[in-house]
């Protein structure tokens, strides 16, 4: 398949998680379209498009009224390829590196080569749920005086929309130019360069592909005894382990079919899918299985085989 493109703000989607002040929104419209970012999601808000709204979006009534408006996280997020997050609560968060804002600017610009990402702010009073925090592959902090640690939502937005405009100058995205037609000069904490990453080249999968496979995993665990507990521990263990070390598309094939293998040993109904999501067909199975098989094998034999572009791990990734 083809390698990945250019860094791009276009590829960057502002999520709001149940804001609760509309003249937050409209000033969080504003400090979008000043940085350049255009696309903006909304969980469940209050009057998002009301008159006090719209009065502090002076100038960015377009991102405004263009704003998606959802009723859950998962819709706000299901096409997107790697979702971070902003909090304050970094007692509750020990086990998770947080960020500084610069830093996860420099994963978005990073991430947006290979399609959307999302930034998510939570709501005023409480920041992001633990349920918002546990989908986030990067999750960043602003370091502030103890005495006020919190910021305003809009201000927060405009503070991580410039990290993101620099980061992606930084990386030479063509629609982060200023005014003027150039960025400016890179900053020591830049990377300069691309980081590592163990699967260059190959698609990432968007967030509902990795909820169908989380979910057929979790249908084969309840068949061979783990309570729901258990499957929610273990996932989320899962889903912090693959957020660490990333996943590609093709490695999503992998549980699918010992998913299936499971519940068909096991002589149980087999999972027919999220809501909206179509079935894996048993020769969409057996085809995951090949690829995978002819891989093993070309990297026993030290073979050159490929497989179609998507259908398979690629037989070369760049370093």
């Amino acid at each position: 398949m083809d390698g990945p493109g250019q860094p791009s703000l276009a590829n960057v989607i502002v999520v709001l998680s149940r804001p609760t002040e509309p003249m937050n929104i409209g000033a969080a419209c504003r400090a979008m379209k000043t940085m350049g970012l255009r696309h903006l999601r909304l969980i469940s808000p209050l009057n998002p498009k009301g008159r006090s709204a719209r009065a502090l979006a002076h100038g960015a009534e377009d991102i405004l009224d263009q704003a998606q408006v959802v009723d859950d996280l998962m819709a706000a997020v299901d096409d997107v390829l790697v979702v971070t997050g902003t909090t304050a609560r970094e007692r509750q968060l020990r086990k998770r590196t947080l960020l500084t804002p610069a830093e996860l600017a420099d994963h978005i610009a990073d991430h947006s080569r290979e399609g959307r990402v999302a930034i998510m702010f939570g709501t005023e009073r409480t920041g992001l749920s633990n349920d918002e925090t546990d989908i986030c592959r990067h999750l960043s902090t602003v370091d502030t005086a103890p005495e006020q640690p919190s910021l305003n939502l809009a201000q927060a937005v405009m503070l991580y929309g410039w990290e993101i405009r620099q980061a992606m100058q930084r990386a030479g995205a063509p629609d982060a130019l200023g005014a003027r037609g150039r960025g400016l000069a890179p900053r020591g904490h830049g990377p300069g360069t691309r980081p590592n990453h163990p699967h260059r080249g190959t698609r990432l999968p968007t967030q509902r592909e990795l909820d169908h496979m989380y979910a057929h995993l979790a249908h084969a665990m309840a068949a061979i005894g783990y309570t729901p507990r258990e499957r929610l521990k273990f996932l989320t263990y899962l889903r912090h382990l693959h957020m660490r070390a990333g996943i590609v598309n093709w490695e999503t094939h992998i549980y699918h079919i010992l998913a299936r293998k499971i519940t068909g040993a096991l002589r149980v109904p087999r999972f027919t899918g999220l809501p909206g999501e179509p079935e894996l067909t048993d020769a969409e199975l057996e085809g995951m299985t090949r690829s995978l098989v002819q891989e093993a094998a070309d990297d026993a034999g030290d073979g050159g085989a490929q497989p179609a572009a998507g259908d398979g791990p690629p037989a070369q990734q760049e370093r």
